[in-house]
């Protein structure tokens, strides 16, 4: 069966597009082995405490709870390791409320038992960062919406969850340069894949995100199983070729899932109609420079995924 992203738009707000994109997932796909019965982690992205733009709006969110309610887990995790305060973040945005209208506990992951994964230096040299265990241990729910960022062109679910899952003040120790940021997103969603993706753009940002850029009123929302597939999709929404963007491409080459659009079958409303051209971070140019070294990749490739990465992205010799 082909991968599949559900698409939706025009939206007409934020709970309303979701709840229409997960409609469309409901209807093609069962998810109640997924969710039944178990622990499921609703992890929104709030990178800012403060800033409504920067995070997932509580509409989209109270759209999720609703859907996961209805299957019945038998626990229910709203989380988030935020990198300003996640407890303010969550009484800023309304959660907190949400939390109690569906039973939801609220965790602060960068309090939570820590796992200590691999990531790399610049050099190639492995280093260990704590991650929450929870994060781990669930069912994962990633909610996010598009942005652009200022080190690996766009962030959606994909990294909401392999970043917002490490403990604070350690999330920088990936920031070990383009090359290394986008290696180390991949490798750590070998673990913290989410299990099912959800974005809100019904407002995106871009220019100078995933903070302090503008608005976009893009009015779209997805969801799909496929995390990989749906930040591809949502990449090419903003006018970005999922290729450019390097976690995209070393998660693909890993087996995570699906990035090449023509292997994707968008289903509900057409991909071109609801594409966007969203105006890069100032920092794009370099950005684009994440191909690791020679030197660099073989080291890494070597250790952690043999004959990857793809043609004339620094890989190993053959």
């Amino acid at each position: 069966m082909a991968t599949r992203v559900y698409l939706c738009h025009p939206t007409h707000g934020h709970r309303e597009g979701v709840e229409a994109a997960l409609r469309l997932l409901s209807d093609h796909e069962d998810l109640t082995g997924l969710f039944h019965g178990e622990q499921v982690l609703v992890k929104p992205n709030c990178v800012s405490a403060t800033r409504q733009l920067a995070a997932t709006h509580a509409l989209a969110l109270e759209a999720v709870l609703e859907f996961v309610v209805g299957y019945n887990p038998k626990r229910i995790i709203l989380g988030e390791g935020s990198a300003e305060d996640t407890l303010r973040a969550f009484r800023n945005f309304g959660y907190l409320q949400l939390a109690r209208r569906y039973g939801a506990e609220v965790l602060d992951l960068n309090r939570d038992q820590a796992v200590s994964l691999t990531i790399y230096d610049r050099e190639g040299r492995p280093r260990r960062v704590p991650v929450a265990r929870t994060a781990l241990e669930s069912v994962r729910v990633s909610v996010a919406l598009p942005k652009t960022h200022d080190t690996v062109i766009v962030t959606a679910t994909v990294k909401n969850l392999a970043v917002g899952a490490i403990r604070r003040p350690h999330k920088w120790d990936i920031h070990q340069g383009y090359p290394a940021i986008n290696v180390n997103i991949a490798l750590l969603s070998r673990r913290l894949f989410p299990h099912l993706a959800v974005i809100d753009g019904f407002v995106g940002m871009e220019g100078d995100g995933p903070v302090s850029g503008a608005p976009v009123r893009h009015r779209v929302a997805l969801a799909g199983t496929d995390p990989l597939a749906v930040d591809a999709v949502c990449a090419q929404l903003m006018g970005f070729a999922p290729r450019k963007i390097g976690y995209l491409v070393h998660a693909a080459r890993m087996g995570l899932g699906e990035i090449e659009l023509a292997q994707i079958e968008v289903v509900g409303s057409a991909l071109e109609e609801a594409r966007r051209s969203y105006r890069p971070h100032r920092g794009y140019e370099e950005q684009l420079v994440w191909q690791a070294p020679p030197e660099l990749a073989a080291r890494l490739w070597i250790r952690e995924a043999p004959g990857f990465p793809p043609a004339g992205a620094g890989g190993a010799p053959s």
